[in-house]
């Protein structure tokens, strides 16, 4: 469902300029109101679904604000429209909802405002840790950043914050005090660090405390950022927002280097780095490695009996089948063309047999819609569970059994070892 951005202005070309660059810079659907009034019947009707809310806090039936308080009720975001500096205060104490507020001074400002609509809409998915022995100041800070819709968990010291770490791979930063019982946080930034790279975790440091070398101390150990207690909310949220970019940034630029540009599975430089890793692994644990290979049946006559295009969303729909069903161990990647290829690791055959033998009925029995055409295709496979030296012979092995598949009539699947 696309996102739904409410904007509360009395001012015609302010609200038209931000509603015109949310839709075409965000793709994001905006509603519009001029007043209290017209703002509580958009919320009634919309049942207050909105993902964000941009409020002008000097409207001709709210002249001290009131619309905050009337959004808050339906618990939705908030970014205060103003045309005063004074306004931090609003941000600090009037209610849990606001994020953040833009002084209406021109495009810049706008483009502000869209950047903190996007983050917080993209906050939604994203995990912070905070680490600190003071009760008050975990309740505080935990109230601060869940404003901007991010999911906080919370330790009272180093140790504890990795069994956290340990349970949730996911998140993204973690705030850490220095001082603390059991492992302090220069000793848990030492240890996070040995496990997870800069790109792949942002530790933001927050403390107390006046030694000067302290904040140098960190970033030397791998810290990515330090705040010094007593911070506003808004220099809270300016940081975080910038590690998270940086952090989304690196992610882009993995994906640029490791993804297929069609389907966003992964390719063939990507399967062959990460394929030798795990076939390593597997040799040195004594564990199962598999490779199978998958091959759109008759590709050519999609091609050549309904054009390039059609062919292209032929090999998206193999994609869109195959995430559906390989995603804990596997690495599921495009080789190039029509042909896919997914690594098992430590899966037992009958269970690879199981899974191999649903999608290809899966395609057996799919049919898409194309441009008014029915468009409907089979694939053959072939898998090899025997252990080569290399990744590329075991790639070998696969394509000697896919051939097999195809020269037996297609639609089948061959296995080896």
């Amino acid at each position: 469902m696309s996102k739904r951005v409410l904007i509360v202005e009395d001012s015609k070309s302010v609200a038209s300029t931000l509603s015109l660059m949310i839709k075409e810079n965000l793709g994001y659907k905006t509603v519009l109101a001029s007043s209290v009034k017209e703002c509580a019947k958009i919320l009634l009707e919309y049942k207050g679904k909105f993902d964000v809310a941009l409020l002008d806090l000097g409207l001709p039936d709210s002249t001290n604000g009131e619309i905050v308080d009337f959004v808050t009720k339906f618990n939705i975001p908030t970014i205060i429209l103003t045309g005063s500096t004074l306004v931090e205060d609003e941000i600090k104490y009037r209610n849990k909802n606001i994020v953040d507020y833009v002084i209406k001074d021109g495009l810049y400002s706008f483009k502000y405002a869209l950047s903190v609509i996007k983050r917080v809409i993209k906050n939604e998915n994203i995990k912070v840790l905070i680490v600190d022995d003071s009760i008050s100041f975990l309740e505080t800070t935990k109230s601060l950043i869940q404003r901007y819709r991010l999911e906080v968990f919370t330790a009272t010291n180093g140790k504890e914050a990795l069994e956290i770490l340990e349970n949730n791979l996911d998140i993204k930063i973690i705030l850490t005090d220095y001082y603390m019982p059991i492992m302090d946080g220069l000793e848990l930034v030492r240890t996070i660090r040995k496990k997870y790279n800069k790109d792949e975790l942002s530790i933001i440091v927050t403390s107390g405390t006046q030694e000067k070398n302290t904040a140098s101390k960190f970033l030397k150990y791998g810290a990515n950022d330090f705040l010094y207690k007593g911070f506003t909310q808004e220099e809270l949220f300016v940081r975080l927002s910038a590690n998270l970019e940086v952090l989304e940034l690196f992610e882009e630029l993995k994906n640029r280097a490791n993804k297929d540009f069609l389907t966003n599975l992964y390719n063939r430089r990507y399967l062959f780095e990460e394929g030798t890793k795990k076939l390593i692994n597997a040799r040195l644990e004594n564990e199962k490695i598999s490779v199978a290979l998958i091959d759109i049946d008759k590709f050519k006559q999609i091609n050549d009996t309904y054009g390039h295009d059609v062919g292209d969303i032929a090999i998206k729909e193999v994609s869109k089948i195959l995430e559906s069903h390989f995603y804990n161990n596997e690495i599921v990647a495009r080789l190039g063309g029509e042909e896919f290829c997914i690594v098992f690791y430590g899966e037992d055959e009958d269970i690879i047999k199981d899974k191999l033998e649903i999608i290809r009925l899966e395609f057996e029995n799919n049919t898409i819609e194309v441009n008014n055409i029915e468009l409907s295709f089979t694939v053959s496979i072939g898998c090899s569970f025997s252990i080569a030296p290399t990744l590329d012979l075991m790639l070998q092995d696969a394509d000697k059994e896919l051939y097999c598949a195809k020269d037996a009539g297609r639609n089948q699947i061959r296995y080896r070892g």
